[in-house]
């Protein structure tokens, strides 16, 4: 095999591995993890007291009650979603002065793939469970 025909062969590679890439995309607008008007639409409410069990600050995400629960500041469809988070006072908190234990109330909506959005979460206890 000369020089050509293996440039041939390389560039057929690289342009069919670039052409199924970009014909079949690996995950579809559905399962982006983007919210929609229509996931707002269909929405149910959702409130609870319980746990943190885990926290994902890069996500903005809770683990409450084996719930994903995910705090926004986002506009869906001309709707402004913001979670707002306060103590048992009524005083603003911050995501990160969260953490694992602490019990919290949640409410806001719960979505058709079980994803919950905070709507209002209040911090009830400051000391996480022993």
């Amino acid at each position: 095999m000369n020089n050509v025909d293996l440039f041939k062969r390389w560039f057929l590679s690289i342009l069919t591995v670039t052409l199924v890439l970009n014909w079949c995309p690996s995950q579809s607008r559905a399962d982006s993890g983007a919210i929609t008007p229509s996931d707002i639409e269909h929405s149910d409410p959702y409130e609870i007291t319980a746990s943190i069990m885990e926290i994902d600050y890069g996500k903005n995400m809770l683990i409450i009650a084996e719930n994903e629960v995910y705090l926004v500041d986002l506009v869906i469809g001309g709707e402004f979603i913001k979670s707002v988070l306060s103590d048992a006072h009524g005083h603003a908190i911050l995501f990160d002065s969260l953490d694992r234990g602490q019990t919290v109330t949640v409410s806001g909506m719960i979505l058709s793939d079980g994803r919950v959005i905070a709507e209002e979460l209040v911090l009830q206890s400051r000391r996480p469970k022993q």
